[in-house]
């Protein structure tokens, strides 16, 4: 099982650093929206040092400490890995 992270190409030059989330699934693809207000940027979530040696552990391969964290509240409230919300 590949745990890579989803890529995808476009025509449009996307600015370094960016973030974008799912504005609409389309018949030919997705459209996105850019993210500028810190508002909208990620959340940061603050973790002991404890914790973060339990996380290390349940790391898959080449996975970060913050997607390991993604994909257990995922799992916790039961949606799908990167199911639009």
């Amino acid at each position: 099982m590949s745990n890579s992270k989803p890529e995808f190409t476009t025509a449009h030059r996307l600015p370094k650093g960016s973030l974008w989330k799912v504005k609409a699934e389309l018949v030919g693809g997705t459209r996105l929206e850019g993210l500028s207000d810190l508002a909208d940027t990620l959340p940061r979530v603050k973790i002991s040092p404890e914790a973060f040696e339990a996380l290390k552990g349940l790391r898959h391969r080449g996975e970060t400490i913050r997607e390991v964290v993604e994909r257990l509240v995922f799992t916790a409230t039961g949606q799908a890995h990167g199911e639009p919300r």
